[in-house]
């Protein structure tokens, strides 16, 4: 029992390490996903509008689509208690990843009654840089996950224990997981639907459980409500499924008229993404690129040495888990199937529910290595030294290098703009920022939203941007267009805020003088603000 005791506060803290250090550091910067619902809650948290002055809305607008609301929300009440920061805009990300490593485990020894298998499951995740990673994020995803994780575990308590009054919580859960992002969608009924149909003689016999069903069809009625409504519109599920796809639709529309051969086109371009989302090299080695993509030396979503753990577990599902066996293999299968409807190439986002049956099937692994040759201390010294290794391996790239190289792809430097305008903002009569950033003048940046936010101003002058105004972006002493400086007129108590990349040349710096410069994490040049000598 001490020594039970000994791993479960070992993986408790090496969970709370990996996921809270340096929170608001690691990544470098809020990106642009981040800075959407990180806008958004602070928005709600003061006028319980969002951005586009929406009050309480289900879906919310952003970026050219649309995203889920719960963690919205829910990063809504740490923004209010904490202010607008990096770590308060991800605490909740964080905090239910990391509960998640608990309700991994508790599921694992609900269904197998096997603590030793319990403890590597819940260790395996803890560290899991595929789960490090999203849990250290603003994502919907991984508070998505929590919910379904929470959902599946509530569910097998009511089912295995008899306790039919956790139905209801468990149908609650299944809800929340669908709020919370747009995978859950499609997953979380056919979750639903498979463990309806695996164990449907024990429910049938169960009133709990058909109450729960109609909890769960009431609270989804606002979504599917509200997704019918945007139907048209640019809502997530309009511009990112399969079928919109633009190459997709030039294909089919050369078999026009050709149902079948439209049909063999639509499966094979669905088994092709599907493919991608199970390619061990991309769950094992390359994603999800850390490092840049040139560079081979990847650290994997899962770490490498678990792959023969995994390959060896698929083989031990049904002696762990009995009758539960079908349920684990289905839960593998159809999770990437969601994600394989969608257009892009493979997203670590939407594919993180894949995770927690993998890390289950690589968690049965260890357990089967263990077991073959837990008398071989040479083979299991070996093995744990390589899982050592290949975890340090992540942590110094995800840590230490990661932050020092990223600061472009997640618009570094806006931040630290908004920590120089806030003191000295009565100063000046407008703020011009130039949205456009990156070597080479390439990237478009949302300065809209960070800037009002790290400023913490007064969310109500973007809600009623647009109807006094013709320059475009401009709200209170904002103006976030693109600056030529050729046909620029320089003003007197104006900020100029540009990426290095488009400064003034030499006629211009004549006029203007350069007041703060701001440095990417690697000490390459990002910004500089100007006003008029």
């Amino acid at each position: 029992m001490k020594k039970r005791r000994s791993i479960i506060f070992i993986i408790a803290l090496v969970t709370i390490l990996t996921r809270f250090v340096g929170l608001d550091k690691v990544p470098p910067h809020l990106s642009n996903d981040e800075i959407s619902i990180a806008y958004d809650a602070y928005s709600i948290s003061e006028t319980l509008r969002d951005e586009h002055n929406h009050f309480m809305p289900i879906s919310f607008e952003s970026h050219g689509t649309h995203k889920a609301p719960l963690t919205i929300y829910l990063t809504s009440l740490s923004i209010k208690l904490l202010g607008n920061s990096d770590f308060s805009a991800r605490l909740p990300s964080a905090i239910f990843g990391s509960l998640t490593v608990l309700v991994l485990g508790s599921l694992v020894y609900l269904l197998s009654s096997n603590m030793s298998l319990s403890l590597v499951s819940g260790g395996v995740l803890a560290i899991s840089p595929w789960h490090i990673y999203t849990s250290r994020m603003a994502l919907e995803t991984n508070v998505a996950l929590f919910f379904l994780a929470s959902a599946i575990y509530l569910f097998f308590l009511a089912e295995n224990r008899k306790k039919d009054i956790l139905f209801l919580p468990s149908f609650l859960a299944f809800s929340l997981s669908m709020y919370a992002y747009h995978t859950e969608w499609g997953l979380t009924p056919l979750i639903i639907i498979v463990l309806g149909l695996i164990y449907r003689k024990n429910l049938m016999r169960k009133k709990a459980y058909f109450i729960g069903l109609l909890i769960f069809v009431l609270t989804v009625i606002p979504l599917l409500t509200n997704f019918i409504n945007n139907l048209g519109t640019n809502a997530r599920a309009n511009t990112e499924f399969l079928l919109t796809q633009d190459s997709l639709k030039d294909q089919l529309s050369l078999q026009q008229g050709n149902y079948t051969r439209q049909g063999q086109i639509i499966l094979s371009r669905f088994v092709a993404t599907y493919s991608s989302y199970i390619e061990p090299d991309k769950i094992f080695f390359a994603s999800p690129n850390l490092l840049p993509k040139t560079n081979p030396f990847q650290a994997g979503l899962i770490l490498a040495p678990f792959l023969p753990a995994f390959l060896f577990g698929l083989f031990g599902i049904k002696k762990h888990f009995k009758n539960h066996a079908p349920f684990i293999y289905l839960w593998l299968f159809i999770c990437p199937v969601v994600p394989a409807l969608t257009v892009g190439e493979q997203q670590v986002v939407r594919n993180l529910p894949f995770l927690l049956p993998a890390l289950l099937v690589t968690a049965v692994g260890c357990c089967q290595f263990y077991k073959k040759f837990g008398n071989n201390k040479t083979a299991i010294g070996s093995y744990s030294f390589l899982i050592l290794v290949s975890f340090f391996y992540f942590s110094i790239i995800y840590y230490y290098h990661y932050p020092i190289e990223s600061g472009v792809n997640f618009q570094y430097g806006y931040k630290q703009i908004a920590e120089y305008i806030k003191p000295r903002y009565g100063n000046f009569d407008k703020i011009v920022i130039d949205p456009i950033f990156g070597e080479g003048y390439v990237y478009t940046g949302v300065p809209h939203l960070y800037i009002p936010y790290y400023t913490a101003l007064d969310p109500r002058y973007l809600q009623e941007r647009g109807k006094n105004v013709l320059c475009g972006n401009c709200f209170d002493k904002y103006e976030i267009r693109s600056i030529d400086w050729e046909n620029e007129p320089v003003s007197e108590k104006t900020l100029y805020v540009v990426p290095d990349s488009n400064k003034p040349s030499d006629v211009e710096k004549n006029q203007l003088n350069v007041i703060y410069e701001v440095y990417l994490p690697n000490r390459k040049p990002a910004f500089a603000i100007y006003e008029k000598i």
